[in-house]
């Protein structure tokens, strides 16, 4: 399961076989067909493994006293990933990106992830007293992927530098 969400991150889901996969993880091909008949079925493991990081990483982010400090420990986690971003791009975003453009079966499995985020930032905003919640959570949102993909294409972290330092200093001022 690593191994194939490792690749689907850096080399993308169509340019990923499950041979790639059984060679990266040392496991025997067949054992990775027993377990998962088709590249569907292990992508929709994967995505599911994935939710339960993020759900994990917000039961972490709660712990927090509140709502505030939650989404700058989110940012401050995020900055800590920014060489990985701009190396390889956010691992959800783009695997969305890659499942729609493919049209794939578990694209709304994977688009249900960003949906998740989206909920949990507008969610802290709510808890702020924001009466715009839900469009703050989309904005804070919209900025984090944006700049992944401009970090990314740009190949430069101090986009990521930049853009978090200036959502930290928002957020504080709300």
């Amino acid at each position: 399961m690593d191994s194939a969400g490792k690749l689907f991150h850096q080399v993308g889901y169509s340019k990923t076989s499950l041979a790639d996969i059984a060679e990266d993880s040392g496991v025997p091909l067949g054992n990775v067909h027993y377990y998962f008949k088709t590249k569907a079925d292990l992508i929709s493991e994967v995505l599911d493994h994935r939710k339960e990081t993020i759900e994990s990483w917000f039961e972490e982010l709660e712990k927090l006293p509140n709502p505030k400090d939650r989404l700058i420990e989110m940012l401050g986690n995020l900055e800590g990933m920014k060489h990985k971003f701009v190396k390889y791009g956010c691992p959800v975003g783009s695997l969305c990106q890659e499942l729609d453009k493919e049209r794939a079966p578990v694209s709304k499995q994977a688009d249900g992830l960003i949906k998740m985020h989206q909920k949990w930032i507008a969610e802290q905003f709510r808890q702020m007293g924001g009466k715009d919640a839900d469009a703050l959570g989309l904005q804070l949102i919209t900025s984090l992927h944006g700049t992944v993909v401009v970090a990314h294409a740009l190949k430069d972290p101090k986009v990521m530098d930049s853009e978090i330092n200036r959502l930290k200093s928002w957020l504080k001022k709300l």
